[in-house]
C-alpha cells in the first residue's frame, strides 16, 4: 500500500504558516501579555511577550509532533498494546501494515485540527491584549471550542467507522 502523504504535507504547510503568523504577529502582544484568563474570561495570569512567543511557538510544534508520534508509536508498540475494535482482525499480519498506516495519517489529520484550533486561541489571545481591561471574548471563544469539539467527533466517527465490524470476506 502507497503511504498517504497528503495529511503530513497539509500539517506541515499549516505549522509552518502558523509559525511565520506567530513570528510575523509579535508585535501585537503588549510587553506584558495576559495569558490565561478565568471566569468570564477575565485575564487572570501574565508572561512577558518573549515568554509567551516562546510559548506560542513550542506549542506550535509540540501539538503536531505529539499526534504525529501517537500514529508513529502504533508502529512500533506490540498488537496487543493497541486499543481498537476488532483489533485482532484489524491488526492480523495481513492487514497490520494498512492499519497502522491509516492510524498515522489519521493521527496526523488531528494534529492539523489541534493546531488550528491552538492557532485560534492565538488570535484570541491577541486580540484579548488589545482590549481594556485585558479579557476574552466570549463570543469568539465559546464557538472555537464548540467548533474544535465538533470537528473532534466527527474526526472520532469517522475513525471508529473504519475500525467497524469487519465485513465477511467472499
Amino acid at each position: 500500500m502507497k503511504p498517504n502523504a497528503l495529511p503530513y504535507v497539509v500539517l506541515a504547510l499549516l505549522c509552518a504558516g502558523y509559525l511565520a503568523f506567530v513570528a510575523g504577529s509579535a508585535s501585537l502582544l503588549p510587553e506584558q501579555v495576559a495569558m490565561h484568563f478565568g471566569a468570564g474570561g477575565r485575564a487572570d495570569n501574565w508572561m512577558s511577550r518573549s515568554s509567551a512567543l516562546m510559548f506560542f511557538e513550542i506549542m506550535g510544534l509540540g501539538i503536531p509532533i505529539f499526534f504525529v508520534g501517537i500514529g508513529l508509536l502504533t508502529a512500533l508498540v506490540p498488537a496487543g498494546l493497541v486499543n481498537l475494535p476488532h483489533r485482532e482482525y484489524w491488526l492480523a499480519p495481513e492487514r497490520r501494515a494498512q492499519t497502522r498506516a491509516y492510524i498515522s495519517c489519521q493521527m496526523a489529520w488531528m494534529g492539523c485540527l489541534a493546531l488550528l484550533f491552538f492557532a485560534g486561541i492565538y488570535c484570541l489571545t491577541i486580540r484579548a491584549n488589545h482590549l481594556t481591561p485585558p479579557h476574552l471574548p466570549m463570543n469568539l471563544f465559546l464557538p472555537l471550542v464548540v467548533g474544535f469539539l465538533a470537528a473532534v467527533a466527527a474526526w472520532t466517527v469517522i475513525f471508529m467507522r473504519h475500525f467497524a465490524k469487519p465485513t465477511a470476506a467472499p
